[in-house]
């Protein structure tokens, strides 16, 4: 009788530890497939592009908010998890009152399908958002948090919600809102309505699957 009730509690523990197997790889699979999402056309390369309105992206750090016009470009040369986006920015305004610039000098944005994003700026170039006296530089930085994806039709919505980008205040002059000088941390680059990324010649569509 022993032996057999001996036999049964194995038994159950076997089956226990096999469901916990089966579910550790179902979650796995899951995992891997939201992982081997991928940037697709039905044509490469395909240069893609959209626009964002006034007043639609916002810088935003300790001294306020500077909201642009944006325009994005880039290419798909074969699917891939990543794409590369080349920005520009212009109608900047900052704080509520003062014109504004944003260079990009050189750094882009690379896009992951699992909504993390990358500022990739070649050699020691930055991002420079200059107001009046007020100036702040933001250099490259990795893994930031997030933007969404969404298939619409044969393209993708993107809505950026960044958060926690370091940056660093190199000028505050005259009537300038900042709290000093030095590295900062917590800035957040928001758009405030999604924008369409478009296929304008090559292939046709552009999707995330």
């Amino acid at each position: 009788m022993g032996n057999k009730k001996g036999i049964k509690r194995m038994t159950r523990k076997f089956k226990t530890l096999g469901l916990a197997i089966v579910a550790v790889l179902a979650m796995s699979a899951v995992v891997a497939s939201a992982a081997q999402a991928q940037f697709t056309s039905n044509s490469y390369p395909t240069t893609i592009t959209a626009t964002s309105p006034l007043s639609n992206d916002d810088f935003k750090t300790e001294a306020g908010s500077v909201e642009c016009a944006g325009h994005f470009t880039g290419e798909a040369t074969e699917a891939s998890s990543t794409q590369t986006v080349n920005a520009s920015y212009s109608e900047c305004r900052a704080f509520g009152f003062a014109s504004a610039t944003v260079a990009m000098n050189g750094c882009d944005y690379v896009f992951h399908s699992n909504g993390e994003v990358d500022l990739e700026c070649s050699g020691t170039n930055k991002v420079v958002i200059t107001a009046g006296a007020c100036e702040i530089q933001i250099g490259t930085q990795t893994g930031l948090k997030s933007v969404a994806l969404t298939n619409n039709g044969n393209h993708i919505d993107v809505k950026a919600s960044v958060k926690g980008i370091a940056y660093t205040v190199t000028k505050d002059g005259f009537l300038c809102p900042f709290s000093g000088t030095g590295a900062k941390t917590g800035a957040e680059y928001l758009q405030n309505n999604a924008v369409t990324v478009k296929p304008v010649s090559g292939g046709t569509d552009l999707t995330i699957d």
